[in-house]
């Protein structure tokens, strides 16, 4: 009587090799993938910015932009979008956008004593676009796992 154990090997080895070619390819991929998706999403979010963005002169709306920066190590994206620039200036206060952005978005308190409530029209077309943008990452990682 015998017994017989076996282990094929080979079948291990080139299933291994296939997983790890698939994590490199994955790997090598993901990060222009999941930037593509994101940037458009970023597009979507400033136009909408633009759009919730108060306009009694449109100068803080046409302040507003969309620049992607340097990536820090262990990212793979960057993008921001700003509003307010110091060469953007205001026809009826004279001032840069970037002297009165963050007051119109967040608020501030009058001389008067009460309290202007700001129209958050940046943070507003983020959360506009936060499932897209959850989305947008999870179908670029299907893609790239199906090999599309």
């Amino acid at each position: 009587m015998a017994i017989d154990i076996g282990f094929d090997w080979q079948q291990k080895f080139e299933s291994e090799n296939a997983v790890r070619d698939q994590l490199e390819r994955l790997t090598d991929n993901l990060e222009g993938a999941v930037s593509a998706e994101l940037m458009e999403i970023m597009e979507m979010v400033k136009d909408l910015a633009v759009e919730l963005c108060p306009k009694e002169t449109g100068a803080l709306a046409s302040s507003i932009s969309l620049e992607s920066g340097s990536i820090s190590s262990g990212d793979f994206f960057n993008a921001s979008i700003y509003a307010g620039s110091p060469d953007i200036i205001n026809p009826i206060s004279g001032k840069p956008t970037s002297e009165y952005a963050q007051l119109v978005h967040d608020g501030h308190a009058l001389r008067n004593g009460t309290f202007f409530e700001g129209e958050p029209f940046l943070e507003d077309a983020l959360m506009a676009y936060e499932g897209d943008i959850e989305e947008a990452v999870t179908k670029a990682l299907s893609q790239l796992l199906s090999g599309d």
